[in-house]
């Protein structure tokens, strides 16, 4: 009955006034629950002891920062809720999702068996592993140019696909720590001579100044897919979270948060053919401003310089100096011939071709960019 049906019938009996205000209250509120759907429960998500920065960044055993954190939260307010953390140690991760304590991990390597029974996203982007070494250890080209029975550290639970048969054989041997932490502090204090990290995590320790016993060179040995996992159990529907990830990378979201969290994938490299091992940023700064042409006595270096966007990223990550700096800094050295600035090179094809015919040169080029004919000596 409509409610200018209702006024007659009102009129006439109390009880019927009563039971039909309650009924109109009831209609109110049956509209209102229908128009605001209640809202999605917390998005429950479980965070790696192991990890470190940029990933995660602790304070008194919480984490509270990091491109991790980032990622999750924007995930939360693309489904229109909030995030609830929990920090466990790697080994109990999987099974927390399992049994559905928890809706969501992230950056974390499948095991066969949580391969099938976690909902995994497709690579959001990659991690590039690298082997370091101590300032101690002599620097290698290749793994396989390790002496067997090198012992590397790694981290507890990790996978590692790039060196399992390294590994599998007895090659290489396997040092196990808790957290990038620990590995790095091991690292630092010559416990093992070289370890395993992403570049991620060891660029964020070089800017922080957190890595002075290891040595500058990397050597790149693969990429590691950075993806998340929901539990099959989430309180969430698993298929809204994936759906909702997607749109984050799709929308170039997930691109600025890692923009905004780690370093540019550059590598300073040399030719393999080359004599020159390692370099730190500060040598680099002089060599490229003028302030030295050598790095050694009898070791002449020729720096190198590309368009594109890696200049800039060189100068703002690796020099620290803007281009109109870099520009100031040669203005008065070139009048009168003094010094000749950087050889300037058309593109990255070009810089490493120059490379690969003149040993004692020097360049910069994307990660992905560096193969087996060079040598990475620096990455910012």
């Amino acid at each position: 009955m409509r409610p200018h049906h209702l006024a007659p019938w009102l009129r006439r009996s109390p009880g019927a006034r009563s039971l039909a205000a309650l009924l109109t209250l009831a209609a109110w509120v049956g509209g209102v629950s229908a128009a605001e759907p209640a809202s999605p429960p917390p998005l429950r998500v479980v965070v790696s002891q192991s990890l470190s920065a940029p990933f995660v960044i602790w304070r008194d055993g919480v984490p509270v920062e990091g491109l991790d954190l980032a990622l999750v939260r924007a995930l939360a307010e693309q489904l229109r809720t909030r995030v609830e953390l929990q920090a466990l140690p790697r080994a109990r991760i999987e099974a927390a999702l399992e049994h559905g304590e928890a809706d969501l991990a992230c950056n974390l390597q499948p095991s066969p068996r949580a391969e099938s029974s976690l909902r995994w996203s497709a690579p959001l982007f990659e991690l590039n592993l690298m082997l370091v070494g101590h300032v101690q250890a002599a620097p290698v080209d290749a793994a396989a140019q390790l002496p067997a029975g090198t012992v590397v550290g790694t981290l507890q639970g990790q996978t590692y696909a790039p060196l399992d048969p390294l590994f599998s054989e007895g090659h290489l041997r396997r040092d196990d720590a808790l957290s990038e932490d620990r590995l790095l502090r091991k690292l630092s204090l010559n416990r093992h001579p070289y370890g395993l990290l992403s570049r991620q995590t060891l660029s964020w320790h070089a800017e922080a100044e957190a890595l002075a016993a290891v040595d500058p060179w990397r050597l790149a040995v693969g990429n590691i897919a950075y993806r998340c996992a929901v539990s099959a159990r989430a309180r969430l529907d698993p298929r809204l979270v994936l759906e909702a990830l997607e749109q984050l990378q799709q929308r170039g979201r997930i691109e600025q948060l890692l923009t905004a969290h780690t370093q540019p994938p550059l590598a300073v490299v040399v030719s393999t053919q080359s004599s020159l091992r390692r370099i730190t940023r500060q040598q680099l700064s002089e060599l490229y401003t003028g302030q030295r042409v050598q790095l050694e006595p009898g070791q002449p270096a020729a720096p190198l310089m590309t368009g594109g966007p890696q200049r800039q990223q060189f100068l703002q990550a690796v020099l620290q100096i803007s281009a109109g700096q870099y520009r100031s800094s040669w203005a008065g050295q070139q009048f009168g011939g003094r010094r000749t600035p950087p050889l300037e090179l058309r593109d990255a094809e070009s810089l490493k071709s120059h490379l690969l015919r003149h040993t004692n040169s020097i360049g910069f080029l994307p990660l992905s960019q560096v193969d087996a004919s060079l040598r990475v000596i620096y990455m910012p």
